[in-house]
């Protein structure tokens, strides 16, 4: 694994860093005897003293002088603890130190991500001798490298050494290997003290002085650089629902490693674009590098036992418009979604090392297709809507992504998580499949009566190549939808016009979201097709399921291509945006036979699987798409 790619990770999820890296808490033991390790700081008071000793016995006789220079061991060891060194060398030695470090029981995974360990990866550091309200630091050298000597000025930096202000005299810290670098089997702890703390999160720092060293400390190092920890076999598409795929896997791991992985997840990243709408302006845009990746199976995870209503299996993650300042639109789906296996859940504790691994994939579009088309390589989702953007393409679904990577949570909490840079055989992309279509309806044009009518409103006529909007605040389930709303999800209804029925497309791809306007309205929005002929028609809305919502009659009269949408559309863009940070959701109604069945079947397989919300902005270190573009997919945890 090459030393960059590694760097960049650690980097982009800087901001993702443990929250408890540079804590401190008073010492439950505070009051217990601890036995000491001798440390440089006592070494450095000894030999101090011994000189001090020395220079005195010079100026008396040789009696005196062999009494102070062989003392008895006991009567040494105390002298020193109350002796005072020379402060450029050293603190007293009764003043601020460690006094214990106990490492952790887990090896430290050098070529890891270490952005979600627990507390059972940290090497708690015991400090005695604090001045509460004092200022101090923790350094490490599996963060720091070679430590600064005694007396010497240094900086902690909270990202890789706790900073923090003494709450009592006695404290323990928790110390975190960052991963940054190979760290040697003995790690060596240095106390720092200085007068202010600066920053916040992260980057809180403080600049002091080394007032005390502590070495010695034995810990379990293993290199997964240049190692394959793990292969992606084989992938299919092994079962195909209205809104789920099914995938198989085949997986192997490195046998040397299975001992230490705690869960093994088999993740996948769809990214799909509908739409792009308006001019590409670059000042819209910030735009880094990055390697594509595997979602680490954590961030943004969601379990599906918080889901109990099958509302994972519907449409959802489809964005409603992001406008730009220069009115560019891009419409699309991203979301990841994962399967774990737990070394717990096994009857001898540990995962195999090869096996079989399953997931299935929500939130899909009845009979749509899905895979990976209009990109180059192996590019990131960032870098492919960035690309499709800049294209200013105004062909229907322009592009797709969708891969799949083996990622391993070791036993304290570190992840290999493969990119396809220096972990190729540990990522496949996803091939082309396409989802059934809808179980039920459109139903036939003399099915549409007065009874089924559903009261729903829309303008009495349209222009052939317009935007229509049907406001749907009588439908039985517009309610739900509406609170749906509130929360940054939305429900998403098809629309067909007749006589014969012919499905409509909206600004959200193949459905609408149900939104809100500014008095409270609830509407969906589609396109009429500019071919269509003059005349009387209808417009029928059906959930999500094929089943029928309601209905409206309108007339389409001439106007191809005419982009006056009238009073019947209030810009959609600005009503997208104040959602901007909205997430997608549909939440309705149950599904219909065939998807209550397909549910049913796919249930138990979706226990302990997740997704992540993965927005386009990392702004560490501007590796993606940041700045004005913020948002530009809106992706719901599925």
């Amino acid at each position: 694994m090459k030393k960059m790619g590694k760097v960049v990770a650690v980097l982009a999820g800087l901001s993702m860093m443990l929250a408890g890296a540079g804590t401190a808490y008073a010492d439950d033991t505070a009051g217990t005897v601890t036995t000491p390790q001798t440390t440089q700081s006592q070494q450095a008071t000894a030999n101090a003293q011994g000189d001090a000793t020395q220079a005195q016995a010079d100026q008396n006789d040789q009696a005196a002088k062999d009494a102070a220079k062989t003392p008895a061991p006991a009567a040494a060891n105390k002298q020193q603890t109350k002796k005072t060194a020379p402060k450029a060398q050293t603190a007293t030695a009764d003043g601020p130190a460690i006094s214990n470090v106990e490492a952790p029981s887990t090896a430290l995974m050098y070529g890891a991500n270490y952005s979600n360990v627990d507390e059972s990866a940290a090497f708690k550091v015991t400090l005695t001798g604090l001045t509460p309200g004092q200022p101090y630091g923790v350094l490490a050298s599996m963060n720091y490298g070679d430590l600064p000597a005694l007396g010497a000025s240094a900086n902690a930096y909270n990202y890789n050494a706790p900073v923090f202000t003494a709450s009592a005299a006695t404290q323990t810290v928790d110390v975190f290997y960052r991963g940054l670098q190979k760290p040697s089997s003995t790690v060596t702890f240095a106390l720092l003290s200085g007068d202010t703390i600066s920053g916040s999160g992260d980057y809180t720092s403080l600049n002091g002085t080394v007032v005390n060293i502590f070495g010695g400390v034995q810990v379990k190092v293993i290199d997964l650089e240049g190692k394959t920890p793990v292969t992606l076999d084989s992938q299919s598409v092994a079962d195909l629902g209205v809104h789920t795929a099914g995938l198989k896997a085949h997986y192997t791991v490195d046998p040397s490693l299975i001992n230490d992985v705690a869960k093994i997840c088999y993740s996948t990243t769809l990214n799909r674009i509908y739409s792009v709408n308006g001019a590409f302006n670059s000042d819209d845009w910030a735009i880094g590098w990055a390697v594509r990746s595997a979602w680490d199976c954590t961030t943004g995870a969601v379990s599906d036992d918080e889901d109990t209503s099958g509302s994972i299996y519907k449409v959802s993650d489809i964005a409603a418009p992001y406008t730009t300042a220069h009115s560019q639109s891009v419409i699309g789906q991203w979301f990841s979604r994962g399967h774990t296996e737990k070394a717990e859940d096994q009857p001898n504790k540990t995962l195999p090392a090869s096996g079989d691994i399953d997931t299935v994939i929500p939130g899909l579009l009845a009979n749509t297709k899905y895979g990976n088309w209009g990109y180059s390589g192996t590019a990131d989702p960032a870098e492919m809507l960035f690309n499709t953007a800049k294209s200013g393409t105004t062909a229907k679904d322009p592009a797709s992504m969708m891969y799949s990577g083996i990622v391993l949570t070791f036993k304290d909490g570190s992840q290999f998580v493969p990119n396809a840079m220096e972990n190729p055989k540990a990522m496949q992309e996803v091939k082309d499949f396409t989802t059934k279509a809808a179980a039920n309806g459109p139903v036939a044009s003399e099915q549409l009566t007065d009874t089924n009518k559903g009261g729903i409103e829309g303008n009495a006529q349209v222009n052939a190549g317009s935007t229509y909007r049907v406001y749907v605040d009588s439908l039985k389930d517009t309610e739900a939808c509406k609170a749906l709303t509130e929360k940054g999800s939305y429900c998403y209804w098809t629309g067909y016009i007749y006589s014969t029925p012919k499905q409509l497309s909206s600004a959200d791809g193949k459905a609408s979201a149900v939104r809100v306007d500014k008095d409270g309205k609830a509407y969906v929005e589609y396109q009429i097709p500019s071919d269509t002929v003059n005349g009387d028609h209808k417009i029928a809305l059906y959930d999500n399921d094929g089943n029928l919502l309601g209905w409206t009659p309108v007339t389409v009269v001439a106007g191809q291509n005419n982009n006056n949408q009238g009073n019947n559309n209030n810009n959609s863009g600005s009503n997208d945006q104040n959602n901007g940070g909205n997430n997608n959701q549909n939440t309705t109604k149950p599904s219909g036979t065939t998807n209550k069945n397909n549910t049913a079947n796919k249930q138990q397989k979706l226990t302990n699987t997740g997704s992540s919300v993965l927005v386009i902005a990392f702004a560490a270190v501007a590796l993606l798409v940041a700045g004005a573009s913020v948002v530009i997919y809106r992706r719901r945890q599925a």
